[in-house]
């Protein structure tokens, strides 16, 4: 039997352990917290049905939990002022030279050092994207692909020698080079990248995300490759004076979103017309109609585009549509509904891949005859959540 001491101590582990789980049960931390922390919020894990399913029981339980335990963010502030990460990076982020912040999730770092290289999985992401090819071609419509580069890809020399890519293969190269031989338009962003960091910022310092002239910059090397070169936009007139602006979702994970700050720039383009959510949540699909004769063009991506591309495309075309791309799992039906002339595939580099066993939902791929829906369910129009014009 336990003596009296023990006890207490029994006791009190089991409440600061416990703690967290009921807290997360009344009162869990908001799904935008870890939106902004540049990632989607993991999702609950259904029963197994297979011996398969049954292996990956734990570790989607495991992700689960981690993003849905009460006190999150307290805890993270927590660690941060027992390990002052701000001064050494964590697990989490490192902190490079000049204090830029890079984010360590999903190997981030370490696919654009090219010390992970998942041949297979670039592979399967590329088979994918000729199946979706092939269906938008049947129907008269075009897919291009332009992959955002990892912020570590663009500021090398700011990481420690380990991080640093030193002549090796990445999966970037590889995808371009699968998409290429499959016959898929694609544009490379990394020398359009490091051209705009060599005039000014690219990137955030505190933050995964390029900056909103970076952002202005991609979307006319984009148009210039899809043959719309007077879709281009003035970098000077399209961006809006300086600000400041504190933390950044790096900065947000490892708890010193308080404590750093930089100058920012955001966009500053007239209205691009009326504006409709596809679905719910703080990170909705949406469409932006400019009122005008011209094509649709949908954006399928993730928080690099959200933002900015619908309003640059609205100020040339009849609807900018974006999606979000659901580390693959985004719904075809979207595209049997709303019909784009033009599909731009652009997950940041980090998603480049497909998380495991996700697929475009409702798309069969090349054996399924993917002809326009007639009639269904019209969507349930909202009012804009993501931080929009």
């Amino acid at each position: 039997m336990l003596s009296r001491h023990r006890r207490y101590f029994a006791i009190l582990a089991f409440a600061l352990l416990a703690t967290p789980l009921i807290v997360g049960l009344f009162r869990p931390d908001s799904p935008e917290l870890i939106l902004k922390e540049g990632r989607m919020l993991a999702p609950a894990p259904q029963a197994p049905r297979s011996l398969e399913a049954l292996r990956a029981f734990p570790g989607e339980a495991d992700a689960y939990l981690k993003d849905h335990f009460g006190l999150r963010q307290t805890m993270i502030h927590t660690q941060r002022d027992l390990s002052h990460p701000v001064l050494y990076g964590n697990e989490k982020a490192l902190i490079g030279r000049d204090g830029r912040m890079f984010y360590l999730g999903r190997d981030m770092v370490r696919q654009s050092a090219g010390l992970v290289l998942r041949d297979q999985k670039v592979a399967d992401a590329a088979d994918m994207l000729a199946e979706m090819h092939g269906a938008l071609s049947r129907r008269g419509a075009s897919l291009l692909v332009a992959v955002a580069p990892n912020s570590s890809t663009i500021y090398q020399d700011d990481l420690p020698l380990w991080a640093q890519k030193q002549g090796r293969k990445t999966e970037y190269d590889l995808f371009l080079a699968d998409l290429a031989a499959r016959g898929i338009n694609t544009v490379d962003l990394r020398p359009v990248m490091e051209n705009a960091r060599a005039d000014r910022e690219a990137y955030l310092m505190h933050d995964t995300h390029w900056t909103a002239r970076s952002a202005v910059l991609a979307f006319n090397a984009i148009v210039e490759a899809d043959g719309h070169p007077d879709w281009r936009l003035d970098p000077q007139s399209s961006i809006g004076p300086p600000s400041e602006r504190k933390g950044g979702d790096v900065a947000r994970i490892i708890g010193v979103e308080d404590e750093v700050s930089e100058a920012v720039q955001e966009l500053a383009l007239p209205p691009g017309g009326k504006s409709q959510d596809l679905s719910p949540g703080p990170m909705p699909d949406w469409v932006l109609s400019s009122g005008r004769p011209g094509p649709t063009i949908m954006v399928i991506g993730d928080s690099f585009t959200a933002s900015y591309f619908p309003p640059m495309l609205a100020q040339h075309v009849g609807r900018a549509i974006w999606l979000n791309h659901r580390e693959c799992g985004f719904d075809w039906n979207w595209i049997d509904k709303l019909q784009p002339d033009e599909v731009w595939w652009m997950p940041t580099e980090r998603f480049l891949i497909c998380d495991e066993g996700v697929r475009p939902l409702n798309f069969a791929g090349s054996g399924e005859d993917h002809s326009p829906v007639v009639g269904g369910t019209s969507p349930d129009w909202g009012r804009l959540r993501w931080n929009r014009p």
